[in-house]
């Protein structure tokens, strides 16, 4: 699926929605993308030419940006963009735009709200995240090293270790055996 982004709009409503996309930037939103458990092909249309905040395009190669150019809004070349598609049908048009949804749908290419797309691309999907790692990476025991290491990086280091609970049949509750206390084992 390839996504175009009516980025300027997305921010926006970022800025509405609050969390962890509540403070969204064109260089949060790459690095969002960036950071993703699934692979997407995204495309960032925005209006004018590219802000100074804003990454560069060798930033982040796999995030294709493009500018309108002066005196022409994103609107018209994320429309020239779907009209041009060769799979329409592969294409997803994000905004909350009506126009622009609108031609998007009317051309055959699917479109979300940016609200959708936030939401997708924020949503942590543990089973995902675990799928694209090396079965070494989920999977397995620690060493004692490893683990007194990370005991050590977290500031646990010396915390008495919990001792193993005894087993029912050899437990002592103040002097008293657990059969004194539920009845012999053998009954029943």
């Amino acid at each position: 699926m390839h996504y175009l982004l009516d980025t300027y709009n997305l921010v926006h409503a970022a800025a509405g929605m609050g969390g962890a996309a509540g403070d969204m930037t064109v260089r949060k939103l790459c690095q969002f993308i960036a950071a993703a458990t699934t692979r997407m092909k995204v495309t960032l249309v925005m209006d004018g030419r590219a802000k100074p905040d804003e990454p560069s395009i060798n930033e982040f190669p796999d995030i294709a940006l493009v500018y309108s150019g002066t005196g022409v809004k994103a609107d018209t070349v994320i429309a020239q963009m779907v009209e041009l598609a060769k799979s329409r049908k592969k294409l997803t048009v994000v905004s909350n735009d009506r126009e622009v949804v609108l031609h998007a749908r009317r051309n055959y290419a699917s479109a979300i709200s940016c609200e959708m797309f936030l939401k997708e691309l924020t949503h942590y999907n543990p089973r995902a995240a675990a799928e694209g790692l090396p079965a070494k990476k989920v999977s397995g025991t620690s060493t004692r090293g490893e683990s007194e290491h990370w005991l050590e990086e977290f500031g646990l280091k010396g915390i008495p270790e919990e001792k193993p609970r005894a087993k029912a049949a050899d437990a002592q509750i103040e002097g008293l055996d657990i059969e004194d206390l539920l009845g012999p084992s053998g009954g029943i």
